[in-house]
């Protein structure tokens, strides 16, 4: 029997790509792994989400483009940089949309499975992933440290800071050091909360009621 991979493999893929991109300032080598599995957490996420094949080869090949052109960003710095941070801020938010569009197809039809929450939990941790993205992007094309802390700026801190301020626990410790990322802050916040009070509660509510034993 074929086995078809599913969002607990796109979830254990997520949180690789997390602890290989909180390191990437440590080493090329992990530099590289944290970009090439940045691409496959892509790719998972579209095909376990049941894009078409036609979207999912266009958005795929673009993917591979932008990914080339960090690789040479990476050695000549400058509008090719700021090009390829925009194509992943812009790209990076198929994903989550793909897996909460299968999620609302799947509980609308068969109901609440182990899959739907799983795609949730996927969803959510791409969010935080995002915006740790997007933060450390506004820092390179700005040229100024995101954080008003002196020496912060590390993808670990970015990571570190993204899911601190998604889950609204709000630590304190290190905080944007201008406007822009200060509102960007905010709407991760809003976003988290809202999302663990409407997507995540109902989904695992109907999950609980629909294990429960009929009375």
């Amino acid at each position: 029997r074929q086995v078809r991979p599913g969002y607990a493999w796109l979830l254990g893929m997520i949180l690789c790509y997390l602890i290989a991109s909180g390191f990437k300032d440590v080493d090329p080598v992990v530099w590289a792994a944290g970009l090439g599995l940045r691409v496959a957490t892509f790719a998972l996420a579209l095909y376990i989400s049941g894009v078409s094949r036609r979207f999912f080869l266009a958005t795929v090949s673009s993917v591979l483009i932008i990914a080339g052109a960090t690789v040479l960003a990476r050695r000549y710095h400058g509008g090719l940089e700021v090009l390829a941070l925009a194509g992943w801020s812009a790209i990076l938010l198929l994903p989550p949309v793909a897996i909460l569009r299968k999620i609302r197809k799947e509980f609308a039809g068969e109901g609440v499975g182990i899959e739907v929450v799983l795609g949730a939990l996927c969803a959510y941790l791409y969010i935080g992933t995002y915006f740790a993205f997007l933060y450390s992007a506004i820092a390179i094309a700005s040229g100024s440290p995101f954080f008003a802390q002196p020496g912060a700026d590390s993808m670990l801190n970015y990571i570190y800071f993204s899911f601190v301020t998604l889950t609204t626990t709000g630590y304190g410790d290190i905080s944007p050091a201008y406007g822009p990322g200060r509102m960007i802050a905010v709407t991760e916040a809003i976003i988290g909360q809202l999302y663990l009070v409407s997507v995540v509660a109902i989904v695992v509510s109907a999950f609980a009621k629909r294990k429960a034993p009929p009375s």
